[in-house]
């Protein structure tokens, strides 16, 4: 399928699913960051928000008892569910979100019931989830970035048009800039001679300017409502997107079933995403 059939095919689809939003919880305060983006997304796109927490301890349920009366400020009470459930977190929150929208937890949720949300437990739901996963930083507070952009990274050499439509419909839905990203690195098959690296390194650089240019050429075209901003950078895709995020609501990327983001190991990209990044990343998953 060509790049213009995928953008046809993938436009519209996922902001029109009602499926639950499910967060992870744990019963700490800096687990309430997570909790509150959650819930505050559910209720501006109308889905059921579905409380998780992994745990043998009796309080569980006054914990969640607690939370889910609070998160009702927010999403009507019949929309709200909460489940305590057993099993290691990864496993039990990627077992309760096969059927989601959109699985949502904290960066490190070290406090709370049996440490819930540790950075392992992120990780693994990043690294696997058939659903997008949103990690959102213990200190987050949603009010304060509402004007702030939304970044997707984009490789041109595998344009995956899911996490750009997810990054567009929802740059779209809140009415701010969408900053496309593309790093790249000298390629290291000519590194052994400068010149043969110089002069292949120029045009790889303008080729993948090009192909960047037309990937996003094609979105505008379906989102014209949408301020586009595209970010060349000759550095690391981790390290340009980071730079993009400093001032960013949220981050896009995707992840391939065959466990890389944009040509690199997940680890490579993803991991550093997800560790130095100030704002919450929402990691998607696209088809081999």
């Amino acid at each position: 399928m060509t790049l213009e059939a995928r953008v046809t095919a993938t436009t519209g689809g996922w902001d029109d699913t009602h499926k639950p939003i499910v967060v992870g919880v744990d019963g700490s305060e800096r687990n309430r960051s997570a909790v509150a983006w959650a819930a505050a997304e559910a209720a501006a796109v109308g889905a059921a928000l579905v409380l998780v927490t992994v745990t043998k301890d009796r309080r569980a349920h006054d914990m969640l008892a607690a939370v889910r009366a609070e998160v009702q400020q927010q999403v009507p009470e019949q929309r709200v569910e909460a489940d305590v459930v057993p099993g290691s977190p990864a496993d039990a929150l990627l077992d309760r979100s096969t059927d989601a929208r959109m699985t949502v937890v904290g960066k490190r949720g070290l406090g709370g019931f049996a440490r819930l949300l540790v950075g392992s437990t992120s990780i693994a739901l990043a690294g696997r989830s058939e659903v997008p996963v949103t990690i959102v930083p213990d200190d987050w507070k949603q009010a304060d970035h509402g004007d702030d952009p939304v970044i997707v990274g984009v490789d041109p050499e595998r344009p995956d048009a899911g996490p750009i439509r997810i990054a567009f419909q929802r740059a779209r839905r809140l009415g701010v800039r969408l900053v496309a990203v593309h790093g790249w690195v000298t390629p290291t098959a000519y590194s052994w001679d400068t010149a043969a690296l110089a002069g292949a390194a120029v045009q790889w650089e303008r080729d993948a300017h090009a192909e960047f240019d037309t990937v996003l050429e094609l979105w505008r075209e379906r989102f014209p409502d949408v301020e586009v901003e595209a970010v060349h950078s000759h550095s690391h895709p981790a390290m340009a997107v980071l730079d993009a995020a400093e001032h960013a609501q949220l981050v896009v990327l995707g992840r391939h079933t065959d466990g890389r983001l944009g040509g690199f190991p997940f680890g490579s990209v993803t991991r550093a995403v997800l560790h130095y990044s100030e704002c919450p990343v929402m990691v998607v998953p696209v088809d081999s």
